[in-house]
């Protein structure tokens, strides 16, 4: 692992808490009262996924540090709802034992969240998010997998795959997964630094 990497905690902020630190306590009222829109590709599905579409859009393209910064909150408050009332319930009361420092109350609950509504991506990365916390690096990666498989542009969950690489000192799967994080977002400054540090370790024969 790259001894300059953020610790855990800071580390943890690129996989799911970066939501809570953009998008601030309008994140949790989101997901207290998310819902309203029926499972399945609802009118409201579809715009937020167009919504998506023009913030990647924007969030690639922008040069202005504070546009960017408004840009992954909105992302970020998009990928929190769920559609669907009963998940959102969950995710609040997840995201309270979370912030109170209860990982296996916040776990159980983000267990809940997936297998009530497996096609929500942030559910995933949630419980991810958890596990990683909790060293459970493996299970941690396969919830950052499934992420990734239903929204492929989740920077937060493949930074965390980065981050899980690094952990377990493989350094060529952590540099393809910050790599494609920035693809994606390429304001993360501190992926970013250990991209640069991960390439220049490659140009010294070390990886």
């Amino acid at each position: 692992m790259l001894a300059h990497m953020v610790r855990p905690p800071r580390c943890v902020a690129y996989f799911a808490l970066a939501a809570l630190l953009a998008a601030g306590s309008s994140a949790v009222a989101l997901a207290q009262n998310a819902g309203s829109a029926p499972a399945g590709d609802s009118p409201k599905q579809t715009a937020s996924a167009g919504r998506l579409d023009a913030l990647f859009d924007k969030l690639q393209n922008t040069r202005d540090p504070t546009e960017a910064q408004r840009t992954e909150a909105a992302i970020w408050q998009i990928w929190l709802e769920p559609g669907d009332p009963a998940a959102g319930s969950l995710m609040k009361l997840a995201l309270d034992a979370q912030q109170r420092g209860d990982l296996f109350g916040a776990f159980a609950l983000f267990d809940a969240i997936v297998h009530l509504k497996p096609d929500y991506a942030e559910g995933w990365n949630r419980r991810a998010t958890v596990l990683y916390m909790l060293g459970r690096y493996d299970d941690s990666r396969k919830d950052a997998e499934k992420t990734v498989e239903l929204e492929p542009r989740h920077f937060g969950a493949l930074a965390g795959l980065g981050l899980i690489a690094a952990a377990k000192n493989d350094d060529d799967a952590a540099l393809e997964a910050f790599e494609t994080a920035l693809s994606f977002n390429p304001h993360m400054a501190q992926v970013r630094a250990s991209v640069d540090a991960l390439r220049k370790k490659r140009r010294n024969g070390a990886i």
